[in-house]
């Protein structure tokens, strides 16, 4: 009787969100490696969103994993709608 291995999960598939503490002296650009570091490191099912806030005396970078949906629109051929993620809004005249 064979025992069966599971395979070992990687500590990056469970993190979800990363939240950094920056100086008043931190420089965007070199945030760069980190987030470039973290969208690598993340699986082809999540989107990474990536926000920053800022207060006074510090600054924070947020990076969140957030699942795709399962299923996609498609058109009565087949073929699949692609959705705009930049939320337009139309002014009415």
């Amino acid at each position: 009787m064979k025992k069966k291995t599971k395979k070992p999960i990687k500590l990056n598939d469970k993190i979800k969100g990363l939240s950094i503490e920056l100086d008043k002296s931190t420089q965007l650009f070199e945030l760069n490696g980190v987030i470039d570091k973290f969208k690598k490191e993340t699986n082809s099912k999540y989107d990474v969103k990536i926000s920053l806030t800022f207060d006074a005396s510090y600054s924070t970078l947020h990076l969140k994993r957030i699942r795709k949906p399962y299923l996609t629109l498609a058109t009565k051929d087949g073929q699949e709608i692609k959705i705009n993620k930049k939320n337009t809004v139309k002014k009415k005249k």
